[in-house]
């Protein structure tokens, strides 16, 4: 492919914001620039304040233009569209990356023919799979629309209606690339000591299954009252677990930490022995469509447990990487917290070794593969 080729990512969350989407973006466009492509992105500032958007921006290979918000919702969308109309015509982007439910939308208001870029979107979530009727239509029209749809697992594709052309959907996992490791120690697990620390890393709120840990502690303690629960992420929902988060019960048991630092992240993890994430599909519609925090998770040699008919299932390398279950069942939760700690060494190299399948610097390939077969559609 051309060293020309200039990209235009336009996507509904970015860093140093928390969220999957925006984790997926980020390292998506450093290495197309460390593949020689030029990158700009639009996105949004959401979760964090100037200062730090801007110290984060500066250290980037590649421009960062942040949508302004106003009170007025409308005005907010229609001054992004805006911005994303002006910056396709005054610059020269062969290809146009979108990425989140916003993106997609933006993707579906474009008239295709007027710039002469390449569509590429990306599918998540939640954002291929809303109730809302009109919503659903932009995302339908803005996967027609595109020469290139990615969905980050087979269960995303799962969603993708059957009017859109088959031969330009290729599914490419998501990656890790974790970064600011200095001084922390990354090294084999041998076993988890008689112990067990589980942790899960996610925004708080119902997608995410918290409240499916909690249900499963009862049984998990009674084999395991040593047991510990770290809890990192955002507060956003806690509608099914303030009760247990108030609930004296579990005050030694479960350390709540909310939204970290990078450091104190991967100094959490590596002290850690399972991950934990017992997603569940939300009556809205939204899903867990990878889970990135799973194989973050696996680079520091803990196994992972995830619920089976997500799209966990492509993230977790189920029996070798960790085990899938059925997020409400406390009885199998329990079976595989128990298989993986018997056989804990195995589990830890197998998820280690998975994880390091995934890391970008491999990731990127398949998707300047995929770009480069655009032609053939």
């Amino acid at each position: 492919m051309s060293g020309s080729e200039k990209y235009l990512m336009i996507t509904s969350e970015f860093p140093p914001g928390p969220g999957g989407i925006g984790n997926h973006a980020y390292n998506l466009a450093k290495y197309l620039g460390l593949n020689g492509k030029e990158i700009k992105v639009l996105t949004v500032s959401d979760y964090t304040d100037k200062k730090e958007s801007d110290e984060f921006d500066i250290k980037q290979n590649f421009d960062i233009i942040r949508f302004e918000r106003y009170d007025n919702r409308v005005k907010t969308y229609l001054e992004r569209i805006k911005l994303i109309k002006k910056s396709l015509l005054e610059e020269n982007f062969t290809h146009i990356i979108f990425s989140g439910r916003f993106a997609l939308f933006c993707c579906a208001m474009l008239t295709k023919n007027k710039y002469k870029a390449k569509y590429i979107s990306i599918v998540h979530g939640g954002d291929i799979n809303t109730n809302d009727i009109f919503q659903k239509g932009l995302i339908n029209n803005a996967l027609k629309k595109s020469d290139l749809v990615i969905p980050v697992s087979n269960f995303s594709k799962s969603f993708i209606k059957a009017d859109i052309s088959p031969e330009k959907v290729i599914v490419i996992p998501n990656g890790f690339d974790l970064e600011n490791l200095e001084g922390i120690s990354i090294h084999e697990k041998v076993s988890s000591n008689g112990k067990l620390d589980l942790v899960t890393v996610g925004t708080v709120w119902p997608r995410k299954g918290h409240h499916n840990v909690y249900k499963a502690l009862p049984e998990l303690l009674k084999e395991f009252p040593d047991l510990k629960y770290n809890i990192i992420g955002r507060h956003a929902d806690l509608s099914l677990v303030r009760d247990y988060f108030d609930d004296e019960t579990y005050k030694n048991i479960v350390n709540i930490l909310g939204q970290v630092t990078d450091v104190v992240k991967t100094e959490t993890l590596s002290k850690s022995d399972i991950f934990i994430l017992l997603s569940e599909t939300q009556t809205s519609g939204d899903f867990e469509g990878f889970g990135i925090a799973v194989i973050e998770a696996n680079y520091f040699g803990l196994p992972a447990i995830g619920s089976k008919n997500s799209g966990l299932e492509d993230s977790i390398n189920n029996g070798v990487s960790g085990i899938l279950v059925d997020p409400k069942d406390p009885a199998e939760i329990l079976d595989a917290v128990k298989t993986i700690s018997e056989n804990y060494r195995t589990f830890s190299k197998n998820a280690r070794e998975w994880a390091l399948e995934h890391h970008w610097s491999k990731i990127v390939k398949r998707y300047t593969d995929a770009i480069s077969s655009i032609k053939l559609f």
